[in-house]
């Protein structure tokens, strides 16, 4: 096979794309996944909110492909604790409480437990995150909720660490990449956490920090440690991303990062053919099958097609028939009946990959 021909072609990096190349590449496929930049889940807080999203009657298969996204979360570093069919508080930015279903371990943690003991410490440079506020309202907010949780206020400084305007993601981008920044940082919270039985910080620890080394920080901070999201950027979901594009690339997927597909074109041998807007001139990249994950209409890259896809989730043309045997659509549609909408892009990702696979050409890896 040619370098730039594959089985599956993925378009979208989004929640949505990540399960789709990762189910197709899961079947020993070719595999590339072509997109921008990271989907629009890192905009959100990085769980899987509510046992809602298990509706059975609206999607049987909602079980089976929230499975497969946790264990591909689990092997690229970045586990999900919980159970679909029931639900944990977890703590908000606007200091009140979330029903999640599955979380990551170091926010799933952070549930306002009876009798424990907890420090919000906030950081005196990052403006936007107030520790005082968050601790009077998460407690009385415990209190509704029917929990006896004692919530205190501290901070800690980072002056002549971070640039202003300091920023999550600053903070972020400076601990993965400064070993005395790190120490620094996991000192102050040392000294932060004397007393209490677990501290709980804005999300901060790093855009690549695995559960792992997440567990060996909170070892030498020396109790329970919590990340809690704030503003977008999310930084649990970027770290997601991160994490799970690089368990992808371990797999064999090859990313085409960057740059936007700008047309797509049926080939007479019944390949796609894919344009990127590279730059200088376009690259062109061939799939046996394609999986449209952007979270927009094909019709963008080809003019003919209509709204909408058939049961097999192939994109309709005008007149209302399916596009082409190869080509399906993850798009969310299905954002009905109280569906969260990561946990319908990873359902729609996970059967438009599941499809692909199913239905993969003549250059199918052997």
């Amino acid at each position: 096979m040619e370098s730039n021909h594959y089985d599956v072609v993925v378009v979208g990096a989004g929640l949505s794309g990540l399960t789709a190349a990762g189910l197709a590449a899961q079947q020993g496929l070719k595999v590339a996944l072509v997109a921008s930049g990271p989907g629009s889940f890192v905009l959100r807080a990085g769980y899987l909110k509510t046992r809602q999203m298990f509706a059975a009657d609206a999607a049987p298969d909602m079980g089976e492909a929230i499975t497969f996204f946790c264990e591909m979360a689990n092997f690229a570093g970045f586990p999900f604790e919980g159970d679909p069919f029931l639900s944990r508080y977890l703590p908000t930015i606007l200091g009140g409480f979330e029903s999640v279903a599955l979380a990551p371990r170091v926010l799933w943690n952070a549930e306002p437990g009876n009798g424990s003991s907890t420090a919000i410490v906030g950081v005196r440079e990052l403006s936007y995150f107030d520790e005082n506020f968050m601790a009077e309202r998460m407690r009385e907010q415990a209190r509704l909720l029917g929990y006896s949780a004692a919530y205190s206020a501290r901070s800690i400084s980072l002056d002549g660490f971070c640039q202003a305007p300091t920023t999550t993601l600053r903070i972020a981008r400076r601990f993965d990449c400064d070993a005395a920044f790190r120490a620094e940082l996991v000192s102050a919270l040392r000294t932060a956490a004397v007393g209490v039985d677990r501290i709980l910080i804005p999300s901060m620890l790093g855009l690549y920090s695995s559960d792992q080394q997440l567990a060996q920080i909170e070892r030498e901070v020396g109790c329970s440690l919590c990340e809690m999201p704030t503003l977008p950027p999310s930084i649990p979901g970027l770290r997601l991303f991160h994490l799970l594009s690089r368990f992808l690339h371990k797999s064999g997927v090859e990313f085409y990062e960057g740059f936007p597909v700008e047309k797509l074109n049926l080939r007479e041998d019944e390949s796609v053919e894919l344009q990127i807007a590279s730059p200088g001139h376009p690259m062109t990249v061939h799939g046996e099958c394609v999986v449209m994950a952007t979270g927009m209409s094909p019709s963008s890259l080809k003019s003919g097609i209509g709204t909408g896809h058939d049961e097999q989730m192939h994109p309709h043309i005008s007149a209302g028939s399916a596009l082409a045997a190869n080509i399906f659509t993850a798009e969310p549609a299905l954002q009905s009946a109280g569906f969260n909408v990561d946990a319908m892009e990873i359902l729609t990702g996970y059967r438009a990959g599941k499809l692909a696979a199913a239905t993969r050409g003549h250059n199918a890896a052997r």
